[in-house]
Formats: C-alpha cells, structure tokens, sequence
C-alpha cells in the first residue's frame, strides 16, 4: 500500500514539476518584461496623442511578440543543437556497420584531410616507378621540389606523394625528376577512388608529357 501511494506521488511530482517550473519561468520573465519593457514602452507611446489611449493594449501586443519571437530563436538553436547531435550519434552507429563504417570513415578521412574546401593538397595524377625499376604506383603531386634539392641534384624534381591502400591518408613522399613520371590523364578524385579500391575501380587513363 505505502509502495503503491509513494510511487503515485512520484507520478504526480513528475508530471507537475515541469508544469511548476514552466508557470514560476513565465511568471519570473512576466515581471522583468513589465519593468524593463512594457513600462517603459507605454510612456514612449503616451507621447503620441493618437496612441495614448490605447497604449497600454500596443504595449502588450508588441511586447508580447517580442516574447514569441524570443522563445522562437531559443527554440530554432536548440533545434539545430538537437539536429547536429541527432547525426553525430547517427553517423557514430554508421561507423559500427562491419565493412561499410570501415568504407566511410576512410572516404571521410579523405574528405577532410585532401578534398577540403581551400585546400588544394594533390594537384595532379602521376604514374611513377616505385619500389622498383618495373614496378609502377600512382601518385599525386603535392609541390616542386626544394631549391636546394634541385641544386643538389642537378635535376628538376617533383614532390609526390604515394599513398598507401585503401587508406590513402597514409603513405610515403618522394622527390621524384620530373622526366621519370608520367603525367595522367585522370582527376584527383579518380586517382583516389583507383588507391581507395585497390584498383577495381578503374577509369580510362590515358598519359600526357
């Protein structure tokens, strides 16, 4: 009996609670908005003669909109609060999916680090030979080489940058001559869909000097 009475009164207190609290945040903003705007928004309309009569009821419409549209930005934030989380915790459970969370992180990764707004990090697609003499990889070019390095070598040299697969985020960079690479025909985003699928997504490459 004393379970049943204790668990209806918690019923109650939750259910009233916020009703409680809403009624005591209205009546506190009622209060502020009378001293700090109604008040003062009735004599500057008593200045006018053809509004003081009925500048008590302007008053309380205007400050009443006010109210509105002050409750409606409060409400459009926590929207957009409540919307970002919504997909950070949704794209949070797509990361989990076996095999396709793996896919998306990585083209996510790419996104960010390479394909950004402003961000011009590869510039163009190179075929090159690397590790070895007969063995050919893709990579992007990142930058002309270091005068000093040039000086050094003796040779034009092109950064590049060979990324790994499928994570293309990671690799190795090279200062590659610019007379041992060849210059491909492809955008960067298909080079990156060529490493990212190890070569199952293949495009039409044709090689340009």
């Amino acid at each position: 009996m004393f379970t049943k009475i204790r668990n209806n009164f918690i019923t109650g207190v939750a259910i009233l609670l916020p009703v409680a609290l809403t009624i005591i945040v209205v009546r506190f903003l009622a209060v502020k908005i009378n001293s700090f705007i109604l008040n003062p928004l009735v004599k500057l309309l008593n200045l006018n003669p053809y509004l003081t009569e009925h500048s008590l009821y302007i008053a309380k419409v205007l400050v009443f909109v006010i109210v509105v549209l002050l409750i409606s930005i409060v409400g459009w934030a926590a929207n957009i609060i409540f919307l970002r989380k919504l997909f950070s915790f949704g794209e949070r459970m797509f990361i989990r999916v076996p095999m396709i969370g793996k896919v998306y992180s990585v083209i996510k990764e790419i996104g960010s680090a390479f394909l950004g707004k402003d961000k011009a990090f590869f510039q163009k697609v190179v075929l090159i030979e690397y590790p070895r003499k007969g063995i050919y990889s893709i990579g992007f070019v990142t930058g002309e080489g270091t005068r000093e390095m040039q000086n050094f070598t003796g040779k034009e040299l092109v950064s590049i940058f060979v990324p790994t697969t499928p994570n293309p985020t990671s690799g190795v960079f090279l200062m590659v001559p610019r007379n041992e690479m060849k210059f491909l025909d492809m955008t960067v985003e298909e080079g990156l869909k060529l490493v990212v699928s190890s070569g199952t997504v293949t495009s039409r490459v044709k090689s340009r000097k």
